[in-house]
């Protein structure tokens, strides 16, 4: 394959969610001779002399008639540059340009990893010739073009520490990193840290993320998260860290013991198996990992979506679990991120697509 358009939301090596994909595009251009990228909002990049950027402009203020002129500006621009379209994450430009790309030979191939079905989704996949994704649960169709590639971690900057820094005199420290969103379900992590802190006195939480910028559910829902800290008497036990870039986060990962997802099953979240490459135990809900641990992990380490008890129930047996097994556990889920979910594999099965 010598020249693919990407078409991303957004690329920005400092972005706090989406930053990881600046580093498939750095993978995805040791395959090509040039790669095209278009994307909504562009911020800080540094990427090889092969990749060309071109952004729609939401980092300048313009308005969503100028992204779409954009858009058709960009695709005519480029109309000889490219011979496949890889569309991650944004159905909407298969339906603005599926048709136009058939018409012109070009192979599409949409990624898709989220639980919510609608009629945009359903059209992209009309005129998607394959549709991937990170898991099969992750995608919310029944399609003969679907292939499931797992997901993409760098697990040579995402790995364990030599040494684990103690940064603070607390015993037991638990994390949650990512979008902060009611689909996170954080008010059931705080209800089952407020029961475990009875058992566990040196227990403490921090809480990574922040609301998208611009959304007043999430906005909203923060506030509600913060007052329920403060309701729950545990305004001395949690921390909120705010945002940090994804670039950023090793370290963080690192210095705790344990790392906690909330997620409805549907969505496949990175900041899991990130924590999961830096050798920190996961516990988790989302049925899609029942596909990568063995009977004993899920036994250990997937509690009831939304049950406090449970979850509860799981970090306190972690807690009193010997050091011996703990790191059995660590070696386990970090070996199923490098042989399955690592990034150049992720790479090298998507160009076999094309």
């Amino acid at each position: 394959m010598a020249k693919l358009l990407f078409i991303t939301q957004k690329v920005d090596k400092d972005d706090d969610v989406l930053g990881i994909y600046h580093r498939w595009i750095e993978e995805l251009a040791k395959k090509v001779e040039v790669l095209n990228v278009i994307c909504l909002y562009r911020g800080r990049t540094e990427l090889p002399t092969n990749v060309r950027v071109y952004s729609l402009g939401k980092e300048e203020g313009q308005s969503k008639l100028k992204y779409i002129l954009r858009f058709w500006k960009y695709l005519f621009q480029l109309r000889g540059e490219y011979e496949s379209v890889f569309v991650h994450m944004n159905p909407e430009y298969v339906i603005m340009a599926g048709w136009w790309w058939r018409l012109t030979g070009k192979k599409i191939i949409l990624w898709y990893a989220h639980y919510l079905a609608n009629l945009k989704l359903r059209i992209a996949a009309f005129f998607a010739n394959k549709i991937v994704t990170s898991t099969r649960l992750a995608y919310p169709l029944e399609s003969k073009k679907l292939t499931v590639l797992q997901q993409g971690i760098d697990t040579s900057r995402f790995a364990p520490a030599n040494i684990k820094a103690q940064i603070t005199n607390y015993k037991f420290r638990v994390l949650f990193l990512g979008r902060i969103a009611p689909v996170k379900d954080l008010e059931t992590l705080l209800s089952a840290v407020k029961i475990v802190r009875q058992k566990v006195p040196g227990i403490a939480l921090t809480i990574v993320g922040e609301p998208t910028a611009g959304k007043s559910v999430e906005i909203a829902y923060y506030e509600k998260i913060k007052k329920m800290t403060q309701d729950l008497g545990l305004q001395d036990r949690v921390s909120f860290m705010g945002r940090v870039a994804n670039n950023k986060t090793v370290a963080i990962y690192q210095d705790h013991d344990l790392f906690v997802n909330l997620t409805t099953t549907g969505s496949f979240d990175k900041s899991t198996l990130e924590a999961m490459a830096c050798g920190v135990p996961v516990l988790v809900s989302n049925r899609a990992f029942e596909e990568y641990f063995d009977a004993n992990l899920q036994s250990r380490l997937m509690f009831v979506e939304g049950d406090a008890e449970d979850l509860h129930r799981k970090i306190t047996n972690f807690i009193s679990l010997p050091e011996a097994q703990k790191q059995q556990i660590t070696t386990k889920l970090r070996n199923i991120i490098v042989e399955r979910h690592g990034l150049s594999g992720l790479v090298n099965r998507l160009v076999t697509q094309f």
